[in-house]
């Protein structure tokens, strides 16, 4: 039931309970006088007013004991539930007798709102509550999940608080079941992250028995940097594989439960099943919740901007989803680059960016980073730069800091160079410069 309408009824009934009382405090005062009689008029206003006070308050009890949401009004200075809608009483399984009286911290439910105490004292002062996804157990121990709002209002000068409490399981499982595929998702990622640390864990090794001489370490090294690209190759695609199956399969297939979900709802609304259509509309807003989330995680695996428009249109929608979510303004320039037509550096580019946005976000502390991208030559620039408490040189050099060493190697591939510049509180500097390749980049 909306807040809204509860609300509106409330403030009706308390206005026409005012008039009546304003009403009736004039015909007191009135002199008294032998034989006189009350005017018509005041006659039939008084008869109006009582007559839209009692509509109104049949009104308000028809929406208080049809509503589809729980509802609880208590007693603003004591905490005791003074009244209990129908649907709540179905929702905890207790009947009006077991509720009446209580305070809402004695009805088990309710008991985890614990320091409840102190949430009734916290809802005096601020006259408003919310949670979003309470756990209840019902009084026959089902497992229920609600939206829980508390408000208080004013009726005839005095504090009410009502309660009202949403059914939100099904939309729970629903997460719930979101974020096990998203840690199953995540295990099958860190699986492959592994690998790719094994393997450069050998590469390593070869390197080592390489330096017994000049020749076979250039060649090591040549061996080893072509299997990194390799590495790398096949994680862009393992990427790209997955954001596919993500977004074609998964995503169809929720795209078309939605749409028999719209169908079923839409039938059921025609043969005047009401209820039955609400609870599948509620289905259908959580589905497009998950299609959203899916999308999601479709595109921070692998985003098709950056395949469809290029790695510019991808670093400057990267840096707006950056600044979106962390609160860190983030300004893109890019000087001379339309469409890099080479996938292998447009995607180094973005991933370079990409590394060290997420370092800025987890340990500069910085309030602003600055992207720039531009066409000098022959050559490709690429520059973040922030203004956080500065990378220490210890760290540059680190062999623990894996995404710098993933810059590096990236971009040593690619014939390029990487510098790697901070000091204490004047900020970091990443700048990658990279050749292009001949005949492959004329639409940088």
């Amino acid at each position: 039931m909306p807040s809204k309408s509860k609300s509106h009824l409330i403030a009706e009934n308390a206005t026409l309970r005012a008039r009546l009382a304003e009403l009736e405090d004039k015909l007191a005062s009135r002199p008294s006088g032998k034989g006189e009689e009350l005017p018509e008029s005041v006659i039939a206003d008084r008869k109006r007013i009582e007559h839209e006070l009692k509509a109104s308050e049949v009104r308000y009890r028809r929406l208080f004991e049809t509503a589809k949401d729980g509802i609880l009004l208590l007693d603003a200075d004591t905490g005791r539930i003074t009244d209990a809608n129908p649907f709540l009483m179905s929702l905890l399984g207790y009947s009006h007798a077991e509720l009446l009286g209580k305070r809402l911290w004695e009805i088990g439910p309710f008991r985890d709102i614990a320091a409840s105490q102190a949430a009734f004292r916290k809802l005096q002062r601020k006259e408003y509550i919310r949670y979003d996804n309470l756990p209840l157990e019902t009084k026959g121990h089902r497992h229920r999940h609600v939206e829980f709002v508390s408000n208080v209002y004013l009726v005839n000068g005095t504090k009410v608080i009502q309660c009202n409490i949403r059914d939100i399981t099904a939309r729970h499982q629903a997460e719930v079941a979101l974020a096990n595929a998203s840690k199953e998702l995540e295990r099958r990622v860190d699986e492959r992250t592994a690998e790719l640390v094994a393997a450069n864990k050998l590469m390593k090794q070869m390197l080592d028995e390489g330096k017994r001489a000049e020749e076979k370490i250039r060649k090591s090294r040549e061996r080893l940097r072509n299997l990194s690209g390799r590495l790398q190759s096949l994680l862009e695609e393992e990427r790209m594989r997955i954001s596919r199956e993500i977004h074609d399969e998964l995503g169809q297939a929720l795209t078309v439960l939605k749409l028999d979900l719209s169908s079923i709802r839409r039938s059921l609304v025609s043969d005047g099943l009401a209820e039955q259509s609400a609870k599948v509309h509620d289905i259908e807003r959580t589905v497009t919740r998950i299609i959203r989330t899916v999308r999601k995680i479709s595109t921070d695996l692998r985003p098709g901007i950056l395949d469809e428009l290029g790695v510019a249109a991808a670093i400057e929608w990267m840096a707006k989803d950056f600044q979106n979510r962390t609160g860190i303004g983030c300004k893109v320039t890019i000087q001379a680059v339309d469409k890099i037509s080479d996938t292998a550096r447009a995607t180094a580019i973005f991933r370079i960016v990409q590394e060290a946005l997420t370092n800025v976000m987890r340990h500069a502390a910085a309030s602003q980073v600055n992207v720039s991208l531009e066409k000098k030559d022959d050559t490709l620039i690429v520059e973040v730069r922030d203004n956080g408490i500065g990378i220490m040189e210890g760290w540059i050099s680190d062999s623990k800091s894996h995404g710098l060493i993933g810059v590096r190697e990236r971009v040593l591939l690619l014939g390029g160079e990487t510098v790697i510049s901070g000091k204490p509180g004047e900020g970091t500097l990443v700048r990658v410069t990279l050749p292009m390749r001949k005949g492959a980049d004329s639409n940088a």
